[in-house]
């Protein structure tokens, strides 16, 4: 087995980093809006509910899919996730009266939007690396894709 394989192989396990991390603010972001929301909530938790987590979560979710599906790098990803942080700021800040340039609301929206971004783009590229790649790889749920197993070459034994 090549680096390069062994990598691919390591990218692509659901278990890894770039799966776990985000996931993990995900949670993170949410149970602090119900337990704390004073860290992440700066109206309310109905205007932190629709505009950073439906509205903004979705978008972040398909703009992680579509970057995926044309096979541009995931660093476009995060960068588009930034500019939808700053367009959940400003929509709290247009809709709902919050504050416009607040650092921690902006980073606390960011991270989560970045977050969803980055599962939209895994689900994406797992589903493309079991489709496109089928002869190499088969999709192992819904973030990840692992090596088929051999099927056995002419002259090798079985």
């Amino acid at each position: 087995m090549s680096e390069r394989t062994g990598t691919l192989i390591a990218q692509g396990s659901p278990s890894s980093l770039a799966v776990v991390v985000p996931a993990l603010v995900v949670v993170a972001v949410l149970a602090a809006a119900v337990f704390a929301p004073e860290l992440v909530v700066e109206v309310s938790r109905g205007d932190f509910l629709l505009v950073t987590v439906f509205l903004g979560g979705g978008a972040a979710w398909l703009t992680g899919r579509s970057i995926a599906r044309t096979w541009r790098s995931y660093r476009q990803a995060v960068i588009y996730a930034v500019l939808l942080g700053c367009v959940v700021r400003f929509f709290h800040y247009a809709l709902f009266e919050g504050t416009l340039l607040s650092l921690q609301h902006f980073i606390s929206d960011t991270a989560f939007l970045t977050a969803i971004t980055t599962l939209g783009f895994r689900a994406e590229r797992a589903a493309q690396m079991g489709t496109r790649y089928g002869w190499l790889y088969r999709q192992s749920g819904p973030v990840g894709w692992s090596e088929t197993a051999p099927s056995g070459a002419p002259g090798e034994a079985p």
